[in-house]
């Protein structure tokens, strides 16, 4: 296969460096900016904007909900279960050690 014009190694011209000013770069950004910013207004009307923010703010409503009630189960799920701890046990402590020994236990099962 041969290669083609403009491919030819013996045909090329010496490459010559070029360099921007400052001013040519800060115009370029904001002709690159302005076509990105036109071309996202074009292909997302503010209608489906709208809709597309709206629904994934409803999901995670959705989700913060979700998450809170599973907080909330955990943390009446962890109570109940530190007070079975605390009457099974309690029972035990307080024949054995009284008053002082059931707060004792009130206080390691229950925190400060």
């Amino acid at each position: 296969m041969t290669e083609p014009a403009h491919h030819a190694t013996e045909r090329r011209k010496p490459v010559a460096e070029v360099r921007l000013t400052d001013e040519t770069i800060a115009y370029l950004e904001e002709r690159i900016a302005a076509a990105v910013g036109n071309g996202i207004k074009t292909a997302i009307p503010e209608e489906t904007a709208v809709e597309f923010w709206s629904a994934g703010l409803a999901a995670l409503q959705k989700q913060a909900t979700q998450h809170a009630g599973r907080f909330v189960l955990g943390g009446i799920w962890g109570l109940l279960r530190k007070a079975s701890l605390f009457f099974m046990l309690g029972g035990i402590v307080y024949a054995v050690g009284g008053w002082a020994a059931l707060a004792a236990l009130a206080k390691t099962i229950f925190g400060k």
